[in-house]
């Protein structure tokens, strides 16, 4: 997957959406990494420009495991799809010690990796200590019955599930 791969545009709130709602992402590549080699893109203002505003009702509260959704929980893999809200993407060339932080609103997804040289990176969420954190990704847990991003499978999910081209039909999206 690293001389293809990349993952799609979402935001980390429709995973991690059950505990403190000032959740952050810390994005960081362990070494240099240029935009060919899959780098993290952001889409500047999806967090709070008007034109996300219905966006963030729908998709950006829809919590993926509690909706059964079957698939990845990605909005879309096409960025030209987001950029319809408003926004531009961004991205840049990485060094060994930058790191890259956004809220769980924000909309971000990777460039492909088009090298023959894999990426290895790392985030990590941070918030208020005083604030709740979400149970399933703290303390002693179980690997979840039901897996999203790059290791869904749509073997994982239950017969009920919807898709997230129903969903977005639904919310008009």
């Amino acid at each position: 997957m690293h001389s293809t791969g990349y993952t799609g545009a979402h935001v980390d709130n429709v995973y991690m959406s059950r505990g403190s709602s000032r959740l952050l992402t810390c994005w960081q590549p362990f070494g240099d990494v240029p935009v060919e080699r899959g780098t993290l893109a952001v889409c500047e203002g999806s967090h709070r420009l008007p034109g996300f505003k219905h966006f963030q009702e729908t998709y950006g509260n829809f919590d993926v495991e509690a909706g059964n959704l079957h698939g990845s929980g990605w909005f879309t893999e096409n960025p030209h799809e987001v950029s319809k809200f408003g926004g531009q993407w961004r991205t840049s060339d990485f060094r060994a010690g930058d790191v890259l932080i956004f809220t769980m609103r924000t909309v971000h997804m990777s460039t492909a990796n088009l090298t023959d040289y894999i990426r290895i990176s790392c985030d990590t969420r941070w918030q208020p200590a005083g604030e709740q954190a979400d149970r399933r990704y703290v303390g002693d847990f179980q690997s979840p019955e039901m897996k999203f991003g790059v290791h869904s499978t749509i073997v994982d999910k239950p017969k009920e599930s919807v898709s997230m081209e129903d969903m977005r039909d639904k919310w008009t999206l």
